[in-house]
């Protein structure tokens, strides 16, 4: 089990990841912003999490609305219409400071949703599906795997979520904010816990995230949440009590592999790593060589495939083909651009060569997107 902190790279605070992207009239943008996802669907193109819920009492396709009448718990399932796919969302706020939102659905088709920053943290426990962040140019973070990830995203850093067509979502998200779990979980001295005492504190203005795979209780406990038995005012409370039990047993996972990766690396071979991964996300064409990522970082191959992979929980050529297929994706939204010129532009010599690995990444072939464009 692995435990890292990362921080994405993401444009400056006053900007939003959508304005520093290359302009595109592709209508696939338009159609999938338009529909989105949760937040798109309750609150509207830009909505923020805190605005879904505040409209949830009015948002269309829901099928049950409940309060609990002596505790501050309010609850609603958002159904999804038969043509989007099948599924749906449960979201339940508790008290003014935690929202829960669990995930069972697959759309038919992909959906990119703008997620505005809103200065809280969320814990998101992905069971099954496919779901990528793209947090700069480069730099997607895909969850298609049981994980944990608590991100941190500040007020006026956005980012889009791209979820894949048929894709079998079941996941839980938290959302909280930072002095919640502070006072809850920690206290104040937040003692043994530095790593995540400077996460919660940070005023860095950049997106950060930790990573870990989920252990069998994390796991079982989302499941339970997922198919929560209950209706209505026992639904509500069994949801509280089985996030509260989730929480603590992700935080006391945390504290059992605080400072993992920092205790093997000192100070130099994490600059040094953090150049190779620098080099990686800007070296797109020609697909850079592990020879010449290891020049760049300044480190022996060996030492830099296996460094590589315990600091960031993936190999040196599977973070470079992720940031390749997120360049390819973005220039084939552009019509004008021949599929040839975007498989060189992101690596590849030869066309079917890169239709096969855009394939094996996303799903969907190159030409499949072209025709979502002209649809």
């Amino acid at each position: 089990m692995q435990y890292v902190r990362r921080s994405g790279k993401t444009c400056k605070p006053e900007m939003n990841l959508k304005a520093a992207q290359p302009k595109t009239s592709s209508r696939l943008d338009h159609a999938d912003r338009s529909k989105g996802l949760f937040r798109t669907m309750i609150a509207g193109a830009g909505g923020s999490t805190f605005e879904a819920f505040a409209n949830l009492e009015h948002a269309g396709n829901i099928e049950r609305v409940t309060r609990h009448p002596h505790r501050k718990i309010f609850g609603a399932r958002v159904m999804l219409a038969p043509e989007e796919g099948e599924g749906y969302w449960d979201l339940t706020q508790v008290g003014d400071d935690m929202y829960v939102v669990i995930e069972n659905f697959a759309y038919r088709d992909p959906r990119v949703e703008l997620v505005p920053g809103d200065g809280l943290v969320q814990l998101y426990f992905k069971l099954t599906g496919d779901l990528t962040m793209s947090l700069s140019h480069t730099e997607p973070l895909r969850l298609n795997r049981p994980s944990l990830t608590i991100y941190r995203q500040p007020k006026g850093v956005d980012i889009d979520e791209w979820t894949e067509p048929s894709a079998h979502e079941r996941c839980v998200a938290v959302t909280v904010k930072p002095e919640f779990l502070v006072n809850n979980f920690f206290g104040a001295s937040l003692e043994g816990f530095r790593q995540l005492r400077d996460f919660l504190t940070s005023t860095t203005g950049q997106f950060q995230y930790f990573q870990l795979q989920l252990n069998t209780e994390m796991y079982e406990l989302a499941d339970k949440l997922v198919k929560n038995p209950h209706s209505g005012f026992l639904g509500l409370l069994y949801t509280e009590a089985v996030t509260i039990e989730l929480l603590c047993t992700a935080i006391a996972s945390l504290e059992s592999l605080h400072g993992l990766a920092a205790e093997h690396y000192t100070g130099r071979e994490l600059k040094c790593l953090e150049r190779a991964r620098e080099y990686l996300m800007k070296q797109l064409a020609p697909a850079p060589t592990i020879k010449q990522v290891a020049r760049i970082a300044g480190m022996n191959e060996t030492t830099l495939k296996k460094s590589f992979k315990a600091v960031y929980g993936e190999t040196v050529f599977d973070f470079s083909v992720r940031c390749r297929m997120q360049h390819a994706l973005t220039l084939l939204r552009d019509q004008r651009i021949p599929v040839a010129r975007v498989a060189e532009a992101s690596g590849y010599r030869h066309q079917t060569s890169f239709a096969t690995a855009f394939g094996r990444h996303f799903g969907l072939r190159p030409k499949d997107v072209r025709k979502t464009l002209r649809a």
